[in-house]
């Protein structure tokens, strides 16, 4: 009987590493944003920065500059739209169905090199995507959290600059200066979409933002479960084989009397047998 229940969750465990299906919501292009299939065949962070550092050659536009970080936004804005990049099973099972139990977000993702691998992404996955870059390049950033949003600032020049590259808001360079919007919140919303002015409340709230500290790890603790999980949904299926072949083991020592008990002073030891069938016998 323990033996079919450990064979059972052996089955169980390996069986999602070859189901290649999300579990959780799925998202569709609402076509209103700025996304361009074309673009998914940038497929990785270095395609990521060599597309933007080929179109700066090209504008002349120099690396580390506003205009630079301007032109990476618009890219980013254009190779995803908006929706959370979630584990299939086949990636990441344990994730995925953490999420489907208890939510918290358990199977989306912040690993860059995982989220670039989808058409969409939410607003923190797409800043994760664009910090990544900017570490590439040793830009200073740093994360603005509103309520129901997530933006950044990078630096430039001395200056930092505002970038939304989910949400999308049309923006000159001097627009985008913390100089220039203070940090107040509602500064913002006139250079958002109508459709986006209408739950600015609710995404942005009345109170100045929040922001994080400059170039620290987005989401550290969430990146290190789901490298762990990762590693584990493909290896989680041979913990109730090795019980099964310890079990085995154990009994094998047992059946021919191989398992031998020490006697202490005062108190019994146990050997077993050769022969009846692994009953125990007081020496």
């Amino acid at each position: 009987m323990i033996k079919t229940i450990l064979i059972f969750f052996t089955v169980l465990f390996i069986a999602p590493n070859f189901i290649d299906k999300n579990i959780n919501q799925d998202f569709q292009y609402d076509r209103e944003e700025l996304f361009s299939p074309e673009l998914y065949y940038i497929n990785s962070i270095q395609k990521l920065e060599q597309h933007t550092d080929s179109l700066a050659n090209i504008q002349h536009i120099a690396q580390r500059s506003a205009e630079y970080l301007m032109l990476l936004e618009k890219i980013i804005s254009k190779r995803f739209y908006h929706g959370f990049s979630q584990f299939t099973l086949k990636e990441n099972w344990l994730a995925a169905t953490g999420e489907v139990l208890f939510g918290r977000g358990l199977a989306c993702k912040v690993l860059p090199e995982e989220i670039i691998q989808h058409p969409f992404a939410a607003c923190s996955q797409q800043v994760i995507v664009m910090m990544t870059v900017a570490r590439r390049k040793n830009i200073d950033y740093r994360s603005i959290g509103f309520p129901h949003h997530y933006a950044l600032e990078l630096k430039a020049n001395n200056s930092w600059y505002f970038f939304d590259p989910n949400l999308e808001p049309v923006m000159s360079k001097e627009q985008r200066s913390s100089i220039n919007w203070q940090t107040m919140t509602g500064s913002l919303k006139q250079y958002y979409k109508p459709t986006i002015q209408s739950g600015f409340g609710y995404m942005f709230g009345s109170v100045s933002p929040v922001f994080g500290k400059t170039n620290a790890d987005p989401a550290p603790n969430a990146a290190l479960f789901q490298k762990a999980t990762i590693w584990l949904s493909r290896l989680f299926w041979s913990f109730p084989l090795l019980i099964l072949a310890l079990r085995n083991y154990r009994l094998r020592i047992v059946r021919y009397g191989l398992w031998v008990g020490f006697r202490k002073p005062g108190s019994f030891s146990f050997t077993a047998e050769k022969g009846v069938n692994g009953v125990f016998a007081e020496v």
